[in-house]
């Protein structure tokens, strides 16, 4: 098959330029200029643009399709015939220039402008209804185009029911013989009025048919609308699948975050930084400084973090309502969690201090003063001062003590020593309840130099501290290779190499 090298030619060209309603409504208005300079258009044209080529090799079938639909026989005079055999007395082509001696007269319907044109051009350009219209007006009935349209006028379903193509596409395949009947039927009905010239209409003679064709028409529009309902139902059903489907994937993936350590981590670390209570530069600075879970979107941003850090500073909550775009979940964790961490830094405060002050036996005061300063560095010891703190430690004895709380100004501080004091007449520590890797660095740098021996490590580690027995064993049980590792001049590393080996065995 040869290669169409040729896009437009030269007829084409005149019949789109002609056809002006069918221009003004397709895609063919895009070319109009195209066509005004250049009468003919080929693949390798330099003047053609990609996008112009595909536009034109795409949507030129139904351009001529819809072109020729504005175009019908001149029902006055639908041809002529030139009485010359001489070729150069012959007419031209209005559309292709040749000269012709069967002159088909169309007119357009819009603006009733005529032409001459050429039976080959006829088959080419018009529609299937101009072409039948041209092969029945012979001499017999010159007037049969008239004859249509009259006809047509009264039943304005023939042409349809004559040549609309696809024909009943999306009727049902039970009644797809009965539609070939109909069309059958009507085209032989209007032949043979058209053949003869006459006044009579077929009114009668198509009635039948026209009923038909309305019933099929209907059984057609009502199985679109079961398709169509059919496919809506089909659509609705899978994205509500689909809906499904990314809300079980999305819960997965909220429920994976929430129980990942990267998560409850990042929780922790803002967490740390809320109960601080910090002044907006300063928690900006700490939360530039961390390093949230790898998601799409964080969970939170500075300016977020920043309100958060104003609210709970004056409400103890966190909760940032009017920021819709925060997940709720995520804000409820931080909220719990801060709230916990916060109880539980408060309790760990007002121990530490009655801790420093009488429950702790310090070998070193050095390691007391430390104390003290870390707790002054806290948010809950603004009003306190290291000369306090030497006034507390001085006391001995319960009596005293109460006595001098009752001389401090009512606070906070002094209802909390008072209720531990209470709990522990005999001036013993309050042990934790919570060890962290720095907690249990700082007791083997006090307490390993100054033991008497292992038992007593151990041992006073057990004062201070009160973990799950489970934890308590292993720390207790840690802390004793430390300190045999600590107390030994031999290679440690081959020690917990050949201790290792054992074990595995």
């Amino acid at each position: 098959m040869p290669t169409v090298t040729t896009l437009i030619t030269p007829a084409e060209n005149r019949f789109f330029r002609l056809s002006e309603q069918a221009r003004r409504t397709t895609s063919l208005q895009q070319i109009s200029g195209l066509l005004r300079e250049h009468v003919t258009v080929k693949v390798d044209s330099p003047f053609l643009l990609d996008t112009v080529r595909n536009l034109i090799m795409h949507d030129h079938a139904t351009w001529l399709t819809t072109c020729s639909h504005e175009w019908q026989l001149l029902a006055s005079l639908p041809y002529v015939i030139n009485p010359s055999d001489n070729r150069r007395q012959w007419q031209h082509c209005e559309l292709c220039h040749k000269p012709v001696r069967y002159e088909y007269h169309v007119q357009n319907k819009h603006d009733q402008r005529e032409l001459v044109v050429g039976s080959e051009c006829v088959k080419k350009f018009m529609n299937a209804e101009t072409r039948y219209l041209m092969v029945i007006t012979t001499e017999d009935n010159f007037y049969a185009v008239a004859q249509y349209q009259t006809l047509t006028a009264q039943v304005p379903a023939v042409p349809t029911m004559m040549f609309k193509q696809p024909w009943f596409q999306q009727l049902p395949s039970a009644h797809q013989a009965e539609a070939r009947t109909v069309r059958r039927e009507t085209h032989q009905t209007v032949t043979t009025y058209l053949k003869h010239r006459t006044k009579r209409l077929p009114l009668s003679d198509l009635t039948p048919a026209v009923k038909h064709y309305e019933t099929l028409v209907q059984l057609e529009t009502e199985s679109i609308k079961a398709q169509q309902s059919a496919q809506a139902e089909q659509t609705a059903k899978a994205q509500h699948q689909a809906r499904t489907r990314a809300q079980q994937v999305a819960a997965a993936d909220e429920q994976n975050l929430r129980q990942s350590q990267a998560y409850r981590q990042y929780l922790r670390q803002l967490a740390g930084i809320l109960v601080q209570r910090p002044t907006r530069t300063v928690a900006k600075q700490l939360f530039d400084g961390l390093k949230g879970p790898d998601l799409k979107r964080p969970l939170v941003n500075s300016y977020q973090f920043g309100l958060m850090v104003t609210e709970y500073a004056q409400t103890r909550q966190v909760q940032v309502r009017r920021l819709a775009m925060l997940d709720r979940q995520f804000v409820a964790d931080l909220n719990q969690l801060t709230q916990q961490l916060d109880q539980r830094q408060t309790t760990r405060f007002y121990d530490d201090v009655f801790n420093s002050c009488w429950g702790w036996d310090y070998h070193r005061e050095a390691d007391q003063q430390a104390d003290w300063q870390r707790l002054l560095s806290t948010r809950w010891a603004i009003k306190l001062s290291l000369d306090w703190f030497q006034q507390a430690a001085q006391l001995r004895t319960v009596a005293e003590i109460q006595t001098w709380l009752k001389s401090q100004p009512e606070s906070s501080l002094t209802q909390q020593l008072t209720r531990r004091i209470a709990a522990q007449p005999q001036l013993t520590a309050i042990p934790r309840k919570q060890l962290k890797r720095s907690d249990l660095r700082e007791f083997c740098r006090r307490e390993l130099t100054t033991s008497a021996d292992l038992t007593t490590f151990v041992q006073r580690f057990g004062t201070a501290y009160q973990l799950s027995d489970t934890k308590q064993a292993q720390t207790q049980e840690t802390l004793a290779y430390y300190y045999i590792a600590k107390h030994s001049a031999g290679d440690h590393q081959v020690a917990l190499a050949q201790l290792k080996m054992l074990l595995t065995d």
